[in-house]
């Protein structure tokens, strides 16, 4: 079987082209897969690597379109350990991810972000999704291509994929329109009991028009978690936002990421005000590591701001357990206004703070809150950890 390299995605969001490798090169990994023996410990292949949890971290490993064909044509030949199929960066194009996604067996994650994918790929993953057995429970797809036809598409994935719990879109060029789509679908997926539990929709140009739809999306408690930084949303945005956590159900919404979209100080503290309000759990108003290539604006918080919030948690019990301040302007005099408050809090909250604020008034707020766990990652995020990416997942 010969390899024809696919078409570079133009450098699409930094992706580099990507050189299939030799398809001799899989043979070991093939074997393995044909066999369908679990990785009782970690498998280093010539391409790839098996990880005891159900992994199989492709990434990076310059698979190709006819390389995705031969995985998936092995991953269908039995019972297989692969949960979790994880092909980012590897010159997918549309026919590599519609191959794996047509892939039967148990194979829970399809990480396929910096692909080159296109929106009528994505609608290809999600007829085969349709036509598999229901058990993918996220797909990611961050940094592909999809555009405007990105909401129909990311559409199509709620409905075909039923047990849907996790879906990526991050920097796929995602717009207003196209997101007021996936809005619909959300919620006609919500009414129907299935209720999408994590978005990702960061570095998208959504502005005020695309915070609109996310926030019927809030209102109507139909995700867990947003994530939804970079995004150019503004006060205009962040507003919308805290309208919406004042009339959702309590609780409903447990994660809030809205980092780096040039939120200023009023809207920042309605929207704390608001989780608090709301049952949010964590919300995150710092700066994703990509916002000098995305141009994103950071958010900014002042003395009037951090006075308003630390009244926001102390005025009743609250469940805003994890609270990101950094890179937001702050320096030690507002901190201080955070303490200040801190100890009179029913609710204890660990506050992540940057640089400029006075070491002593971090131990003090570290104090008070270091009894709480950490923020638990969930496990579909772990799932698509990798050992050959080593960016984090997206916000």
């Amino acid at each position: 079987m010969s390899e024809r390299p696919d078409k570079p995605a133009d450098g699409f969001a930094g992706v580099p082209a990507v050189v299939p490798r030799p398809l001799a090169e899989l043979a070991p990994l093939l074997d393995w897969l044909r066999d369908g023996r679990p990785a009782g410990e970690r498998l280093d292949f010539t391409a790839g690597t098996a990880l005891p949890d159900g992994r199989l971290d492709l990434c990076k490993q310059a698979l190709g379109a006819a390389g995705a064909a031969l995985v998936a044509e092995a991953l269908g030949q039995g019972p297989s350990p692969v949960r979790h199929l994880l092909l980012g960066t590897d010159a997918l194009g549309d026919d590599g991810a519609a191959a794996v996604a047509g892939t039967s067996g148990d194979v829970q994650t399809l990480y396929l972000g910096c692909n080159g994918i296109t929106a009528g790929g994505a609608c290809r993953i999600a007829d085969n999704l349709r036509a598999s057995p229901q058990v993918v429970t996220g797909v990611w797809l961050k940094r592909n291509p999809l555009g405007s036809g990105g909401g129909r598409a990311a559409a199509e994935l709620i409905e075909s994929a039923r047990s849907l719990r996790t879906l990526d879109l991050v920097q796929t060029g995602l717009d207003p329109a196209g997101v007021a789509v996936l809005a619909d679908a959300l919620l006609a997926a919500a009414d129907n009991g299935r209720r999408v539990e994590r978005l990702f929709v960061g570095g998208n140009p959504l502005g005020e028009p695309g915070a609109r739809a996310l926030a019927a999306v809030i209102a109507a408690g139909a995700v867990d978690e947003l994530y939804v930084s970079a995004a150019r949303l503004g006060d205009a945005g962040a507003l919308l936002l805290a309208e919406a956590l004042e009339r959702a159900p309590y609780g409903r919404l447990a994660r809030l990421a809205v980092a780096s979209n040039g939120i200023g100080p009023r809207a920042a503290a309605r929207l704390v005000t608001a989780a608090a309000t709301a049952g949010v759990a964590l919300l995150d108003l710092g700066r994703v590591r990509a916002a000098a290539v995305l141009g994103a604006v950071d958010n900014h918080v002042d003395l009037t701001a951090a006075e308003t919030i630390a009244h926001a948690l102390t005025a009743a019990e609250h469940r805003l357990t994890h609270l990101v301040l950094t890179h937001t302007g702050m320096r030690s005099r507002e901190a201080h206004r955070l303490l200040d408050a801190a100890p009179r809090a029913t609710t204890a909250t660990r506050f992540v703070l940057g640089q400029g604020i006075a070491a002593s008034v971090k131990r003090r707020l570290d104090a008070l809150s270091a009894h709480l766990p950490a923020p638990t990652v969930p496990a579909d995020v772990a799932a698509v950890r990798s050992v050959h990416r080593t960016a984090p997942p997206p916000h």
